[in-house]
């Protein structure tokens, strides 16, 4: 693939060596198998456009209301262009998810594609299930992980991450298909699986409670973030600043939080 080469800026062997012994103020108890350096990520978004027969809409301050995929298209605009700020080096790519996955967009740098493209969507008919399986077999077709001779040591050229932004809230995902690419990605220590979860309130008459956990179990190795969000735009906002983060080099979820302190 286009992707695999190797960068320039990756970190040498000596940095990552020199990564791995310094002490981190958010120390866990979270293994990690790759230096935490920096390297260009290759992000696959993958965009859930099920509009549910019950789907309600954000509604802001100022009393507008908008759609839900309207505002997670809004929000991952926002972190594909802050996150090309950061490293112009990382790459994009955009499955759209319904019935079944679709790859719509292969890895780029340029984000106006991927922006392009999510601009086009549109709500879908509600499904009646949602087949994991079919989006991380997808997955394991178009992209060829790293390989490193030490990978506790090397820097790879580049790290996958998978940004699942799901949003039904009737409908629990499954492994139809069984989960056998699903654990042959994430062993790996250079992909990373974050998801998104936007939903209803949760209540008697929807399944939002047991999906998150459902979601949360996807997360074999403690180093993925599971976020979750009911109709509350500063919040879906805020969530996508989270994932900006780099997967290397960010605290576990377990440890992740924020303080204020007066500036100079």
């Amino acid at each position: 693939m286009a992707g695999d080469e190797v960068l320039s800026g990756a970190s040498t062997p000596s940095e990552a060596q020199e990564a791995m012994e310094q002490p981190s103020a958010t120390s866990s108890s979270v293994e990690r198998h790759a230096p935490r350096v920096n390297c260009p990520e290759h992000i696959i978004l993958v965009v859930d456009v099920c509009k549910e027969e019950t789907n309600t809409p954000y509604k802001l301050a100022d009393g507008s209301r908008f759609p839900a995929l309207y505002m997670v298209k809004r929000a991952l605009t926002l972190f594909l262009q802050n996150k090309h700020a950061i490293d112009h080096r990382h790459k994009f790519a955009l499955v759209v998810l319904h019935e079944y996955p679709i790859w719509l967009r292969d890895f780029t740098n340029n984000p106006r594609d991927i922006i392009s493209d999510l601009d086009d969507l549109q709500d879908t008919t509600p499904a009646a299930h949602c087949d994991l399986s079919l989006v991380f077999d997808l997955i394991a077709r178009q992209i060829s992980l790293p390989q490193c001779a030490n990978p506790a040591l090397t820097p790879p050229p580049h790290v996958f991450r998978t940004v699942l932004v799901y949003g039904r809230s009737l409908c629990l995902p499954q492994f139809l298909g069984g989960k056998d690419l699903f654990t042959h990605l994430v062993q790996s220590p250079h992909f990373f699986l974050d998801i998104l979860y936007t939903h209803e309130s949760p209540s008697d008459d929807n399944k939002c409670e047991g999906i998150f956990d459902l979601l949360c179990g996807l997360d074999e190795s403690g180093l993925s973030y599971i976020l979750e969000v009911s109709r509350n735009a500063t919040k879906l906002h805020n969530h996508c600043g989270s994932l900006l983060a780099h997967p290397l080099q960010r605290p576990s979820q377990r440890t992740l939080h924020y303080t204020l302190s007066n500036g100079d």
